[in-house]
């Protein structure tokens, strides 16, 4: 640009200045600016001229028409003005089309309110974001929870009305001016503040469609401590008594000015000391009350569905039951704690707020005890009859008494660290909460929170309250058949009088690991009754093993396979010695169907069992099956004497040694009646007279028979080592090998004899051991009917005598219920009464 040319020009009337410039082309003129003239003899421009994309400010221009020269000092700031005004320009281009956009093209807004409900536009947006999220994850819930795709869209068809109501409104848009809006353009004005009616909640500040924020233990319990102290002092009561001491005195003053009103002031000299006293009670009694009311209708946190508290919940809760399935304990503890702080229920963190959370439990589960207590509690929420409130409320009790409840099962196997206290705040919790669920739980579960308390009262509580657990099984039992009228298969035993007393006095414990056992499974290892469930089988197991080793025992009730399998062979035992052989037949394909777990088993007892069950089977069955049982009672004495050569890193408990020694006997027993058939075949019936016979007509044994009976009976000295009552049967067992070998007479009478007598004296002081060493009515039996059938008669008492210990021989294997064993006796007292040969029967 070469030439600047201002000149001074008129348009409809007035004084106008214009300036052209021209470019290489002659002729060529663009008018830069053209303003009204000012006073002053100069004007002022603002506005930048953009030519060939370069902006060229011009200040002043003089009036004469003088080309432009430097510029001075105010042309700088002239400039920044220039870009000031085009920011503001740009500005107001972007307030007009967000005001187009949020309120339309009609409104008329100033700055302040365009970006006011510019806000409230998002906020809207947000919130309706946020309650679409909710509902798609409470949809993809009831999907978890197996449900048919019908009952999916019914439930959205359904709560369409209301998922509706629940989302926002938008903000209204205002078509004309507002009632806020201002005639100050200026971009200062502050913003007005939002309406109450105008604010939009996030979901952790809304309460309203969510969760009922409830009362602290801490809180509880200081309200408690406030109650208690006031009726303690009962200011009330001294307000009224001085209140009534100096109306009183007013009285005496009207008497003793008027004698006509003696009887009436005495009258109410009365009634002054009655009102103060009901008026008090009536107060205290309304204060505890509304206290009452207070901790256990509007103090407790109920959850609404499809809140944000109540999503929250269950994705930790399913979280939590996958966390368990994989043993991840740790985390699903965490999950679980995630669950109760959702539902207004946090566990407590420090000292002071576990003891306030435990007194508040123990104070509530005495509350509900009572009557009212439990009134008010049925109806948490509120005291007016609103169904849906109450719903939820019993809903929101039921799922913390299950989330207490399996905290507390963590607890109690060693899979959560804690104190005790904190453990019988949980039981306690999960007690409180899972009556106040009413029907919302199942009986099931009520009955297994019960008895998970009772639990707790044995491990954290001295022996001395133990008997309080009585309160929690009671109450179990109640709950069971008060609703269904039948008890869950997994506690019927707790209300069997030998569960309850095993359960109440029983000495069992609980372990973070179950014990692993060939006798019984424990089942759940987060269960703590599945673990005292196994020690009972196992007390009854060895009770029944017990009735045939020494002998004395109980049925035994079982449903696990390997307490089945062990209870099956026990009473087919008991069966083969009352001679109930049609009863023990019917239980022969149980005990030949090992369970896989028991022969996978490092133990070899339950494979020597099978062994020995087959070696018994085999000779009853058919006498001509000498041979077989033979070999199935070789294979028999292989395994007990591997099993009793484990070594000592192996420890064997009280069940293995009965186990054993009733392996010994019954295989000795059994290797005892082979010889006797095999003497019976090869000697003639009738030989010899009664008291004649004598070794010389015994037929011995042969060598394998021997070398068979000789290892079964070391099996039993060894066994006799660490298991005392096992003494009482080595001697009977011993004489017979001595009999079986053609062994002198002399030493066998003597462990016969041994057998049949008790050395202890009678005041002596013996202990327990001594005890059970002693021969028992049983051993007293056997030997007698043994000195009588082999014994030359120098060593046997007049006939008349051993008839009467034979009567009394026959006597006790009648109580003891031995049957087979009683047939023998009877037939040996038959014989030597008519002078008959006494020998094989």
């Amino acid at each position: 640009f070469k030439v600047f040319e201002p000149f001074l020009h008129s348009e409809n009337d007035k004084p106008l200045v214009s300036v052209y410039t021209h470019d290489v082309n002659p002729g060529t003129y663009i008018i830069l600016f053209s303003q009204a003239f000012m006073g002053g003899g100069t004007f002022l421009t603002t506005v930048p001229v953009m030519v060939d994309a370069e902006k060229l400010p011009i200040n002043r221009i003089a009036i004469s028409g003088k080309p432009v020269g430097q510029p001075h000092k105010g042309e700088k700031r002239t400039a920044h003005n220039a870009i000031e005004k085009r920011y503001r320009s740009s500005i107001n281009d972007k307030i007009m089309e967000l005001k187009d956009l949020v309120a339309g093209t009609d409104a008329k807004l100033n700055k302040s309110a365009v970006l006011r409900k510019a806000i409230d536009y998002i906020r809207y947006l947000q919130q309706t974001n946020q309650k679409l999220k909710q509902e798609n994850m409470a949809l993809k819930m009831a999907a978890q929870k197996n449900k048919s795709l019908k009952d999916l869209v019914a439930m959205e068809v359904d709560g369409q009305a209301d998922v509706k109501s629940e989302l926002p409104t938008p903000p209204a848009s205002d078509v004309g001016s507002p009632t806020s809006f201002s005639h100050c353009g200026s971009d200062s004005e502050p913003d007005s503040p939002m309406g109450e009616d105008t604010k939009v909640c996030t979901p952790d500040q809304s309460t309203a469609g969510g969760s009922a924020v409830g009362m602290l233990d801490r809180s509880r319990m200081a309200l408690c401590t406030f109650t208690f102290l006031f009726l303690s002092l009962n200011p009330l009561a001294a307000l009224f008594c001085s209140s009534g001491s100096s109306s009183s005195g007013n009285t005496e003053a009207v008497s003793t000015h008027h004698a006509g009103r003696t009887v009436l002031g005495d009258s109410w000299g009365w009634m002054d000391w009655m009102l103060p006293t009901i008026l008090v009670w009536l107060l205290n009694g309304i204060l505890v009350s509304g206290v009452l009311i207070r901790l256990l209708v509007y103090g407790e946190p109920v959850t609404r569905p499809h809140s944000g508290s109540s999503v929250l919940f269950w994705r930790h809760r399913k979280q939590a039951d996958l966390d368990l399935a994989r043993g991840d304990f740790a985390q699903a503890s965490h999950n679980l704690w995630t669950c109760l702080k959702a539902l207004g229920r946090p566990l407590p963190t420090s000292q002071l707020d576990l003891a306030c959370a435990a007194l508040w439990s123990l104070l509530r589960f005495c509350l509900q005890r009572l009557w009212v207590g439990r009134w008010l509690a049925a109806r948490a929420g509120g005291l007016r009859s609103d169904r849906p409130l109450q719903e939820d409320a019993c809903k929101s009790s039921r799922d913390a008494a299950l989330v207490y409840h399996r905290l507390h099962q963590l607890h109690m196997t060693g899979k959560l660290n804690g104190s005790h206290l904190s453990a019988v705040h949980m039981s306690l919790s999960a007690v409180n909460l899972a009556e106040c669920s009413g029907s919302c739980l199942p009986v099931a579960s009520l009955a297994e929170i019960y008895v998970s308390a009772a639990l707790r009262v044995k491990a954290s509580l001295p022996r001395v309250l133990h008997f309080t657990s009585r309160v929690f099984l009671s109450s179990a039992r109640q709950a069971c058949l008060s609703s269904s009228g039948s008890v869950p298969p997994a506690m019927q035993w707790l209300c069997h009088p030998l569960g309850h007393r095993f359960f109440v006095d029983g000495d069992w414990a609980i372990r973070s690991t179950p014990k692993e056992s060939i006798y019984s499974q424990a089942g759940n290892t987060v269960d703590p009754l599945a673990q005292v469930t196994q020690a009972f089988r196992e007390h009854l197991l060895e009770k029944a093993l017990y009735c045939v080793a020494q002998p004395r025992g109980e049925k035994n009730t079982s449903c696990d396979p390997h307490s089945k399998w062990w209870s099956s062979i026990t009473v087919v035992i008991i069966n083969w010695l009352q001679g109930d052989d049609a009863a023990a037949e019917r239980l022969y394909p149980t005990v030949e169907h090992l369970p896989r777990s028991l022969q996978n088993a490092e133990s070899l007892l339950p494979k020597a069992c099978l062994n020995t069950f087959r070696a018994v089977r085999a000779l009853l069955s058919k006498p001509e099956n000498c041979q077989l049982s033979l070999s199935y009672s070789d294979k028999a004495s292989a395994l007990l004497r591997d099993s009793l050569n484990l070594g000592p890193h192996c420890h064997s408990s009280s069940l293995d040694k009965v186990v054993q020694l009733l392996l010994c006997d019954l295989l000795l027993v059994m290797r005892t009646n082979v010889w006797r058939l095999q003497q019976q075949g090869a000697t003639p019936t009738g030989q010899g007279s009664a008291g004649t016979s004598g070794p010389a007509g015994i037929q011995q044994a042969s060598p394998p028979e021997l070398v068979g009976f000789q290892q079964d009976l070391s099996s039993l000295r060894k066994l006799a080592q660490s298991f005392r009552p096992a003494m009482r049967r080595l001697f009977l067992h011993e004489a017979t090998a001595r009999l079986m070998a053609g062994a002198s007479p002399t030493r066998t009478h003597q462990l016969l004899d041994r057998s049949l007598r008790r050395r202890a004296t009678p005041g002596a002081k013996t202990g327990v051991c001594e005890c059970e060493m002693r021969p028992g009515q049983r051993e007293q039996a056997e030997a007698v009917m043994l000195a009588c059938r082999y014994l030359p008669p120098s060593f046997l008492s007049a006939p008349g005598q051993r008839v009467g210990m034979l009567a009394d021989a026959a006597r006790t294997l009648e109580k003891l219920g031995d049957k087979r064993t009683l047939h023998d006796c009877q037939q040996m007292i038959i014989k030597l009464g008519s002078g008959t040969t006494v020998t094989n029967s």
